[in-house]
């Protein structure tokens, strides 16, 4: 369980929000299935792709697995994963591609 009163109001309010924009990605999931993007309203079709990048900026390189994947592990801190999310949900990374967010770590971070 995640609280307010433990991760702080910040922490908390960028957690909620990334938590409702994948929520909403799944509700939304046979929709996109059956009828196609196009079909939903602007706003959804919003909420899905920054969903889409949310999920694969949290799919990070461990250490453990860079012999397998060919990637680098990388630590991002709490501080920089916060400030990735927060910028995801207002839309800094609108414009950038989906595969731009997988296997990265911190959004600073260029890409390989």
């Amino acid at each position: 369980l995640l609280e307010s009163s433990v991760v702080g109001r910040h922490h908390y309010a960028i957690a909620e929000g990334v938590r409702e924009h994948l929520a909403r990605y799944r509700e939304l999931q046979d929709i996109i299935t059956m009828l196609g993007m196009e079909e939903l309203s602007p706003r959804d079709r919003t909420v899905v792709l920054r969903a889409r990048k949310l999920q694969r900026y949290l799919s990070q390189p461990f250490y453990v697995t860079a012999a397998l994947s060919g990637i680098e592990g990388t630590s991002v801190s709490l501080a920089d994963t916060l400030a990735d999310c927060q910028a995801f949900l207002a839309g800094h990374y609108d414009d950038i591609p989906e595969e731009e967010c997988y296997m990265r770590g911190s959004m600073e971070r260029p890409t390989r």
